[in-house]
């Protein structure tokens, strides 16, 4: 069976959804049962501390679902911390250029691609390194990078960011990239029809794979339907209230 990573390099639909607050290790087996292929664990507008996290990550390794964490910036000891703990890989917010894509692959991998800090007796290998340097060829097969789109400035460089050596793919943030570009929160205006088409037109020209971050199941189809095959629909707290105001509405009914 491919992982997470081995579908997004080869472009199959992957599906995610998203852990935005809620700091149960628990949930990892949950949506795996529902059949999700990765969460997203939020630490950019999340709370979470790093206890809770490595408790999510590895119940996530343990559950055989992928764990990717959305940083709060391009920081090489929060970069460090959160792969060093097992997390499959990152979504990093807020990416613009190409400069700032080399910087995250810098931080993220190993050499001969990156300068990653080196302390191997910990979760990422399962307390079991083998030898530095096969080691380093692992890891940095296994690192999932994804560069999250959100700025006018970001869909000018798309092409030259899903381009740098170590992006697995490139994501719009439709919330941002909307309110960027005019249309706060209007996800159907035609400027973000066409972020999208320019999104994924610039990662397949570039052998890479796209997507998108939505609680709109008719936003992802219409990814879908333009080649993007990263896709994160919802959250814990999104779901719960759905399901909430739903048996109310029966309740009341």
């Amino acid at each position: 069976m491919k992982t997470v990573k081995e579908k997004i390099r080869d472009r199959e639909p992957v599906f995610g959804t998203m852990i935005s607050e809620m700091a149960c290790p628990n949930l990892a087996r949950i949506f795996k049962a529902a059949g999700f292929a990765y969460m997203i664990v939020d630490c950019e507008h999340g709370y979470f501390d790093y206890s809770q996290l490595a408790a999510m990550v590895s119940v996530a390794n343990g559950a055989g679902i992928g764990a990717v964490v959305r940083i709060p910036t391009i920081d090489r000891g929060v970069i460090t911390k959160v792969l060093d703990m097992g997390a499959d890989g990152l979504l990093v917010p807020m990416v613009n250029t190409a400069d700032e894509a080399r910087q995250i692959v810098s931080y993220a991998k190993y050499p001969p691609l990156g300068h990653r800090g080196a302390s191997t007796q910990r979760a990422h290998t399962n307390y079991d390194p083998p030898k530095l340097e096969e080691y380093f060829e692992i890891a940095n097969a296994r690192t999932i990078i994804l560069a999250q789109i959100e700025t006018r400035q970001a869909l000018d460089h798309v092409g030259e960011i899903a381009a740098v050596e170590g992006i697995d793919a490139v994501v719009i943030g439709p919330n941002d990239l909307s309110i960027d570009l005019g249309v706060p929160g209007d996800l159907g205006a035609p400027a973000m029809k066409e972020a999208q088409r320019i999104v994924a037109e610039a990662a397949a020209r570039a052998g890479k794979a796209s997507g998108m971050i939505t609680s709109r199941t008719d936003v992802i189809r219409e990814c879908r339907d333009c080649g993007m095959t990263v896709l994160s629909c919802d959250s814990e707290v999104g779901m719960l209230l759905k399901m909430a105001r739903k048996v109310m509405g029966e309740l009341q009914a």
